[in-house]
């Protein structure tokens, strides 16, 4: 007769095995958490003293230190004539803030982020769209500049290390030519950096880098790396939330060439000394 499967037959499988996918997953995750508590209940406690998280950073001003110190060169065998060299200074994170010689110094210019007649300077997002939209404006500026109209250099560029946290920052101005007109290009390179208070952002300029970002920002939108990116830090105490992550595209449409060079002319009072390498 059939059989009403109520019997074992022979190389049936133990029910573990049947088990499910996912169960298995989160099984095997609540047995790793579990483990990781019962680890860190029986590590010892320190005898170290705390660390002392009132002393803020200090990113090293150039004006404090020697000539030699501020101009430091390396030379390495290489099968090809070029030369590489760096400009850099200090500035603020992405929510406006920067180190104590930062501070310092904006407040002997009398610098601050409450732009007159700007209706987006109260959003958290206003100090970093004012800071990238500066970085675009100054890489077209090196780069018409000191590559195409002069070509002192084979390329340029200009970064700032726009930390969420820490209140402190730099930015960096790389550019490779060849080892005859390295210096020059220094020189060019410095003028352009300097010359944003005397030749101000142009309404054109400011329109070329917000198209710029936006068509970054939309790329960028297909990679979960960037969306992790965005969600990052919501949960710690700083001017982030969820408005960063909606209002993007608003702030880019929204700034005006008035918010991009109040920031550049903060920007200028940290130009008066470069280091470079």
């Amino acid at each position: 007769g059939l059989s009403t499967g109520k019997h074992r037959e022979e190389g049936e499988v133990d029910e573990v095995e049947l088990e499910v996918p996912a169960v298995a997953r989160e099984r095997r995750l609540r047995e790793l958490d579990e483990s990781l508590w019962k680890y860190l209940g029986s590590v010892p406690k320190s005898e170290s003293g705390a660390v002392d998280i009132t002393r803020h950073p200090v990113i090293a001003s150039s004006e404090d230190l020697s000539s030699e110190d501020r101009h430091r060169s390396a030379h390495l065998e290489d099968s090809d004539e070029r030369a590489v060299a760096n400009v850099g200074g200090g500035a603020p994170n992405r929510w406006g803030k920067g180190d104590t010689y930062w501070a310092k110094v904006m407040e002997e210019k009398g610098f601050s982020w409450d732009t007159a007649q700007s209706k987006v300077k109260d959003h958290p997002l206003y100090p970093s769209m004012c800071l990238l939209a500066m970085r675009e404006v100054i890489n077209t500026r090196l780069f018409s500049t000191v590559r195409d109209s002069l070509g002192l250099s084979y390329d340029c560029s200009f970064e700032l290390s726009m930390f969420d946290r820490l209140e402190a920052g730099w930015f960096t101005c790389t550019f490779s030519a060849h080892p005859s007109r390295i210096n020059e290009a220094v020189d060019a390179a410095k003028g352009v950096l300097q010359g944003l208070e005397k030749r101000p952002v142009s309404e054109l300029e400011l329109s070329t880098a917000r198209r710029t970002l936006m068509r970054r920002h939309e790329t960028d939108l297909q990679s979960n790396e960037y969306w992790i990116s965005l969600l990052t830090h919501l949960q710690f105490e700083n001017p982030k939330d969820v408005t960063c992550v909606r209002d993007i595209k608003m702030m880019f449409n929204s700034l005006t060439w008035r918010d991009v060079q109040n920031r550049s002319e903060e920007h200028t009072s940290e130009l008066q000394s470069l280091a470079g390498s």
